[in-house]
């Protein structure tokens, strides 16, 4: 198993997120960084969010 990389991810996410529904806001949150990492990272893929870096592995 690869070692798990913690990258930033742009912050006004959480207040996009926060828009939503309130039982649809974490999915809406990992579904902007999925999107994030697969145009800006993509040798990396989303694993989890941490706080406020999300969790990565390379491909």
């Amino acid at each position: 198993m690869s070692e798990l990389i913690k990258t930033t991810y742009p912050y006004c996410y959480v207040f996009l997120a926060q828009t939503s529904a309130p039982h649809m806001r974490k999915a809406v949150l990992e579904n902007y960084i999925k999107t994030f990492m697969s145009k800006y990272e993509p040798s990396l893929e989303y694993v989890a969010i941490k706080g406020t870096y999300a969790l990565c592995r390379r491909k």
